[in-house]
């Protein structure tokens, strides 16, 4: 058997999802990023509660690792690498400084027409991260939704948690979306999958000891990210199941001040 394509990545980390149960690695996060040649690529799996202290990186962290192509038969999508946990090193952080303009050097030069364009090149080139500006908002949705995880999922979280001494994985029992239109004109509604949102929640929750109250606070939040005022990016990915890859998520967001005169060029 052919030894797998290997490289040396050095990215900006812009997407951290929530951990996920995985009957396979017992749980993973989704993460990605951008790299110095402006290129998106995913990082997987990652198990990230695991990994040692100085590997656990932030978002907006630059880092570098060596990753390897992940086998076809498991996943083609063509930005997915497996990374080698061993070699990650933390080399710096970007902070939101200055309406967050060092950050959008790394992210702008990656930005697509939109949501429909990302679609169109997912069917040519299998195409699966991309980021884009929505068309228009149409709102935010904040709602209950128990059954987040399979029978299977919660039956690993279960086991692991019989046999491990940190904090046991949570399901957020809230779906977080977000609805836009596209440049095409044609509406859609995102599940926001980020792990800084899933946070909050869980925060607020042990704050005002009210689930409900703390979906109340995100659905505030992901006002604040969606308002008007706000120059609003979203990073999406979509699943390696084939049968799903016309369904994109919202992995994360970027959202710095609407800069008037950028609006009147855009």
């Amino acid at each position: 058997m052919p030894s797998p394509e290997t490289t040396k990545l050095r990215l900006l980390v812009t997407v951290k999802a929530y951990p996920s149960p995985s009957t396979k690695y017992e749980e993973t996060v989704c993460c990605a990023g951008i790299t110095e040649d402006k290129q998106w690529v995913r990082l997987y799996p990652v198990p990230y509660r695991d990994l040692p202290g100085q590997r656990q990186f932030q978002k907006y962290d630059l880092v570098e690792v060596t990753a390897e192509r992940r086998e076809a038969h498991k996943d083609d999508r063509p930005e997915s690498w497996r990374p080698r946990l061993d070699t990650m090193k933390i080399v710096g952080h970007i902070d939101p400084d200055h309406n967050w303009r060092e950050r959008l050097t790394w992210i702008k030069p990656t930005i697509l027409p939109g949501y429909a364009e990302l679609l169109r090149l997912q069917q040519s080139e299998n195409k699966s991260l991309g980021a884009f500006r929505p068309a228009k908002i149409l709102g935010v949705k904040v709602k209950p939704e128990e059954d987040r995880w399979s029978a299977a999922q919660m039956a690993a979280i279960n086991q692991q948690n019989l046999f491990s001494d940190k904090e046991p994985l949570e399901v957020v029992p809230y779906r977080f979306q977000i609805g836009f239109d596209d440049e095409d004109g044609k509406p859609h509604w995102l599940s926001v999958i980020d792990w800084e949102f899933s946070q909050l929640w869980r925060k607020e929750r042990d704050r005002l000891h009210d689930a409900k109250k703390a979906a109340d606070q995100v659905h505030k939040k992901l006002e604040e990210v969606t308002s008007a005022q706000k120059d609003l990016i979203l990073f999406v990915g979509n699943q390696a199941n084939p049968t799903r890859r016309r369904s994109f998520m919202i992995l994360g967001c970027c959202w710095p001040k609407l800069d008037l005169q950028q609006s009147l060029a855009l």
